[in-house]
């Protein structure tokens, strides 16, 4: 009876994707090993416990939220690791972004670790109208890394670092400043909402160690590498190489959230991949060259037969630049392909340019 109960058990638990504390001990899980080496989670704290038990209300939330982590946590906690960092590190895009690459915030942060221009720029991660770093996973977990380490070398305190993170370097040396003497971060005359920043963390941190208390079921996320990468030579359509290695664009963006375009990417850039779709796209970039500013598939051919041009969309482009640099009016620009006024034009997508001199 028990072993027919246990099997069922599992089953449910396959069926579901999703496991208990107790069932991640023998599952080759992320979960485990970023609770062994986790340093700063107090589960004592009163706040910390009542900031988990807030998340707790609403558990599914929680469990969406550290789901969408599943492309990326195994790269941030490998560099997380490398440069010697307390695990509840990893998790701290879970407050800053919920782990979303491309999260924005009014103050143009970007990314999974909400990186401003300035702060992004001095951490050496560009940015441009064919890749914005701050939202490449990698990248971006690297830059996080050495700040944070840089912010712990100048207070000696981890909860200082990750508070210093959320109000800056300059922010927390002008609060140390007035309150001499004092090195315990609990203690520190601080804005709440940076206190909380902290507690939101480490009450993540402490349901991820303790699912079970908190009714959260963490999603299974593997212990291994999740994609393989291909280095790019020089700037190239990806769109179109997409299309010949049948690797759906949507797959290229969940893996490669820094690209901003995928009609010409930057030179020497390195894309990540699952092993299937990495093989395909390999042997499409070996066969044939995809120089950028062509569109995909059917556009290409379509507009070869018609001796029709199109114009690859750039960031920073509208209908008025587009019609100018192809001397042609807005309303047949617009005419030629069904747009409304309102339309958005997206980074990558191509429009279809009427004769030379068309007014409508």
């Amino acid at each position: 009876m028990r072993l027919r109960l246990l099997t069922l058990t599992l089953l449910s638990f396959c069926l579901t994707g999703l496991l208990p504390a107790h069932a991640l001990e023998n599952d080759e899980s992320i979960w485990p090993r970023l609770v062994m080496r986790m340093q700063l989670v107090n589960n004592q704290q009163r706040e910390i416990i009542d900031w988990a038990r807030r998340y707790s209300r609403h558990p599914r939330n929680v469990e969406t939220m550290l789901a969408r982590a599943e492309p990326y946590l195994w790269d941030i906690v490998q560099i997380c690791e490398r440069y010697r960092m307390p695990a509840e590190v990893a998790l701290l895009p879970a407050i800053e972004s919920g782990f979303n690459p491309h999260a924005q915030s009014p103050y143009k942060a970007n990314g999974l670790w909400q990186f401003i221009p300035m702060t992004g720029r001095t951490m050496g991660l560009p940015m441009n109208a064919q890749y914005d770093a701050r939202r490449d996973t990698v990248a971006s977990t690297t830059a996080a890394m050495r700040y944070l380490r840089r912010l712990h070398g100048m207070f000696g305190d981890w909860n200082i670092a990750l508070a210093a993170y959320n109000i800056g370097e300059g922010g927390m040396q002008r609060y140390m400043a007035k309150q001499p003497g004092v090195t315990d971060f609990w203690a520190l005359e601080l804005p709440r909402e940076t206190f909380e920043q902290v507690r939101r963390l480490m009450a993540i941190a402490l349901i991820v160690e303790k699912p079970h208390r908190f009714n959260v079921k963490l999603p299974r996320i593997a212990d291994r590498p999740l994609t393989e990468k291909i280095t790019l030579t020089g700037p190239t359509n990806l769109a179109l190489a997409a299309h010949d290695a049948r690797v759906p664009e949507q797959t290229i963006r969940t893996y490669n959230p820094g690209l901003v375009t995928l009609a010409n990417s930057s030179a020497k850039q390195v894309l990540l991949l699952p092993p299937a779709q990495a093989q395909r796209m390999r042997t499409a970039l070996k066969q044939k060259r995809y120089p950028p500013g062509r569109a995909p598939g059917a556009i290409v051919k379509t507009a070869a037969r018609t001796n029709a041009r199109v114009h690859i969309i750039k960031r920073g482009d509208s209908l008025w630049t587009i019609a100018r640099q192809h001397r042609v009016t807005v309303e047949a620009l617009r005419r030629h392909n069904n747009l409304k006024k309102t339309a958005v034009l997206h980074p990558g997508k191509t429009l279809q340019i009427p004769p030379v001199g068309t007014r409508s």
